[in-house]
């Protein structure tokens, strides 16, 4: 072997050794929660949150009976949660803003606010309304569990009257969220998310069917 392909040799092991070390500090100073990182060591106190944003349905069919589906029901992010109605009859529809968050310190405060809209695929808006609620340390969510921003409901009229003419449509709410957390060290974090829900549904004289909905969850950044 000569002198040359010995230095070039070695010049790759240093590389190797030096992306592990890099990778090993890199493990050790950063600490994971679920989807979202926060830097840090494990005992680090200064503050840091993040989660996700989802947004949940509850079906009234027209025999009385209700289907609810949300978020909790979804165990990968990437991928949506599908959920079949067989095409019944739909009496009323409420929506529902759903948060889990995770942080790192002493929460102080916190304030989630930010707009939810169920709109048509033809553009129509059938409702708007700006979410916001506070929280402190006597009433903070628990971490890691889902929990309920905010929810508002549309009958079956209410649907009618906005989409008069018969046909096939697909209802999406979306909400857009800022979270805003004040901790004990004096830190601020902000993070924002967007999430939505599709509820594709048939328009007839003799009122209104669906066959499925669909949601998924999305990280604050």
């Amino acid at each position: 072997m000569t002198s040359k392909s010995r230095v070039n040799i070695g010049l790759v092991v240093l590389a190797i050794i030096i992306l592990i070390v890099a990778g090993y500090f890199y493990i050790k100073n950063t600490t994971h929660y679920g989807d979202v990182e926060f830097p840090g060591s494990s005992g680090s106190t200064s503050g840091g949150a993040g989660g996700k944003l989802g947004v949940g349905l509850t079906i009234e069919f027209a025999d009385g009976t209700t289907k609810e589906v949300d978020p909790s029901q979804i165990q990968y992010t990437l991928f949506p949660l599908t959920v079949y109605f067989q095409g019944q009859a739909i009496k009323s529809v409420t929506w529902h803003a759903y948060a889990q968050l995770d942080w790192v310190g002493e929460m102080t405060s916190l304030q989630l606010s930010g707009p939810m809209t169920v709109k048509s695929n033809t553009g129509v808006t059938l409702r708007s309304e700006g979410m916001l609620r506070t929280y402190t340390s006597s009433n903070m969510p628990n971490k890691n569990a889902w929990f309920e921003i905010w929810s508002f409901s549309l009958t079956a009229e209410d649907i009618e009257y906005s989409l008069p003419q018969t046909g096939d449509y697909t209802l999406t709410c979306t909400i857009n969220v800022t979270a805003t957390a004040n901790f004990s060290s004096g830190l601020q974090s902000v993070k924002t998310a967007s999430a939505s829900a599709n509820l594709p549904i048939r328009i007839e004289v003799s009122g209104i069917t669906s066959l499925l909905c669909d949601i998924q969850v999305q990280v604050f950044k």
